[in-house]
């Protein structure tokens, strides 16, 4: 039975009842605009492009595998950088991505809302905001019957589940650990779809061969 204060300790540690707060108390959100100035790929080039395709798949975001491009007056008002957490604002699914390890600018070439923490661990907010529940809730918000878009100001006001530090700690790094494993099992699943299809295309040489 529960005091009347609603706090109890389980396993030396004290356990209070769970706060939902805003995302705009925990996180600064920003929607940059498009960039709309001119480009050429380059080997060479000053900036990386970041598309809503690169949001909505499953790998991590990973700056080196963006494309590559020189563009004029690249990043005065980009502000994407390593531990950012990114979101689509419209479109038809609604992933929230870490951003990883950078050196480079990055432009946005879509629309794209950018989250940076403030009050929160950001693998943990990620884990949350990927979660069912929370796409769900997402979903309730979208507006628009032809494209839907997901608003800046919708987004600030979705509550958030906040525990104590040791364990946004804890939920982010198993979700990491998920994730590396999803993406290891992914890889070993193209190896063997690869190998079977290698199999099979030497079967049907030998046999025609052997005619």
């Amino acid at each position: 039975m529960l005091p009347d204060d609603d706090t109890f300790t389980f396993a030396s540690e004290k356990i209070t009842t769970m706060v939902s707060i805003p995302l705009a108390e925990l996180a600064t959100i920003s929607s940059p605009l498009t960039y709309r100035g001119a480009y050429q790929v380059s080997d060479m080039g000053n900036a990386r492009l970041l598309t809503i395709r690169n949001l909505v798949s499953k790998d991590p975001i990973d700056a080196e595998n963006l494309l590559l491009v020189q563009a004029e007056r690249p990043a005065s008002r980009t502000t994407i950088s390593e531990g950012d957490i990114l979101m689509p604002a419209r479109g038809l699914s609604y992933p929230a991505s870490l951003v990883g390890v950078m050196h480079e600018t990055i432009l946005p070439t879509g629309q794209i809302h950018v989250i940076r923490t403030r009050s929160i661990h950001p693998e943990y907010l990620l884990w949350y905001l990927n979660r069912q529940r929370s796409q769900d809730q997402i979903a309730m918000q979208l507006t628009g019957s032809t494209i839907q878009a997901l608003k800046k100001s919708d987004l600030e006001r979705l509550d958030i589940e906040v525990p104590s530090k040791d364990i946004q700690i804890m939920i982010g790094r198993l979700d990491q650990i998920r994730k590396k494993r999803d993406q290891a099992r992914r890889s070993l699943e193209k190896v063997e779809m690869q190998e079977i299809e290698l199999i099979c295309q030497m079967a049907i040489d030998r046999k025609g061969h052997n005619k």
